[in-house]
């Protein structure tokens, strides 16, 4: 098992390299010129050679590319990602990235039980349903809210639940807590992307599962329904559904920049989103060195339950 997860480890190292370094390297090239933007600032308009030149060197925009780069690197392996001169304060990125990334964890939990909760049961109603207008129900109504996108969705929720019906408290800006009302409709709202792909995949398993020689023979003995469900479908069906969800952390990732920005939340995303529109290449790069160990050490977790959910499954030792 520990040759295993060493092996993933040491296997996407490369394309963490690759990523990494395409978004540092064409960001240089593409972003503003962050010394000239901060100088401008500082001088309500006005160009000052000395303070530009002082700018650059402190920021180490004086150096090639790739020496930057190298020292990008070097200084995330330390735990240091530098400085965001863009942010308010310029804080420590490292600190900033602490301070912000359990708020848009907790949220991506959240969302990612209310995925769970809501997609496997009705996934399971739909293929027990099959061919049923409960199905296609079902089927259609989560393929519409997930052909919405986030930043649009967003906003419709929070004026028709909170603003039009007032279903949930007013929302503020800020962080309120994992467990408090506000978070619930955020949550709902990240979940709701990938909730057709979860759904689909759960029906199209238990419906695989159902027609299994066992599973005819457990109804042959009289067993219920639910029994059927408990003791036979529900964990020989996981295993492909577990596939997807591993997939929709990143869509989940994606989505909550848009839900942090609509809905005032002080997260990872808003801090990427503030860093790209000023030209931050520095905080942009770790930003998706964070999100990219995120969602790999998902998909380990995901590998890993393979072999909890299905004995048959065996990973190399």
């Amino acid at each position: 098992m520990l040759r295993y997860i060493l092996q993933r480890l040491l296997a996407v190292i490369p394309l963490i390299v690759i990523v990494t370094a395409m978004v540092f390297i064409l960001g240089q090239y593409g972003a503003r010129d962050l010394a000239l933007s901060l100088t401008l600032q500082t001088n309500n308009g006005d160009f000052d050679p000395e303070m530009y030149e002082t700018l650059r060197e402190q920021m180490g925009l004086d150096q090639p590319v790739l020496v930057r780069y190298a020292q990008f690197i070097g200084g995330a392996l330390r735990g240091d990602f530098g400085i965001s001169y863009v942010l308010p304060g310029t804080p420590k990125i490292s600190s900033l990235i602490a301070t912000t990334l359990p708020i848009s964890l907790q949220l991506g939990l959240a969302g990612i039980a209310i995925l769970i909760l809501v997609a496997v049961p009705l996934g399971t109603l739909a293929a027990f349903t099959r061919n049923s207008a409960i199905d296609q129900a079902i089927v259609t109504v989560s393929t519409i809210f997930s052909a919405i996108p986030p930043f649009v969705l967003a906003p419709l929720a929070l004026w028709l639940i909170v603003a039009r019906f007032r279903l949930l408290p007013v929302m503020g800006f800020g962080w309120h807590g994992l467990f408090s009302l506000e978070t619930l409709l955020p949550a709902a709202v990240l979940a709701a992307a990938p909730m057709a792909g979860v759904l689909r995949y759960t029906r199209a398993s238990v419906i695989e599962v159902l027609s299994q020689d066992y599973i005819v023979a457990a109804r042959a003995r009289g067993v219920a329904g639910l029994g059927i469900v408990a003791g036979y479908v529900f964990k020989n069906a996981m295993t492909p559904v577990l596939t997807w969800l591993g997939i929709s952390v990143g869509r989940l990732l994606s989505g909550s920049i848009f839900v942090e920005i609509v809905f005032g939340l002080p997260g990872f995303g808003s801090v990427a989103v503030t860093a790209f529109q000023g030209g931050d290449i520095q905080t942009v790069a770790a930003t998706t060195l964070v999100s990219m160990i995120i969602i790999i050490l998902v998909n380990l977790v995901v590998d890993l339950m393979y072999g909890l959910l299905d004995p048959r499954v065996r990973l190399a030792t």
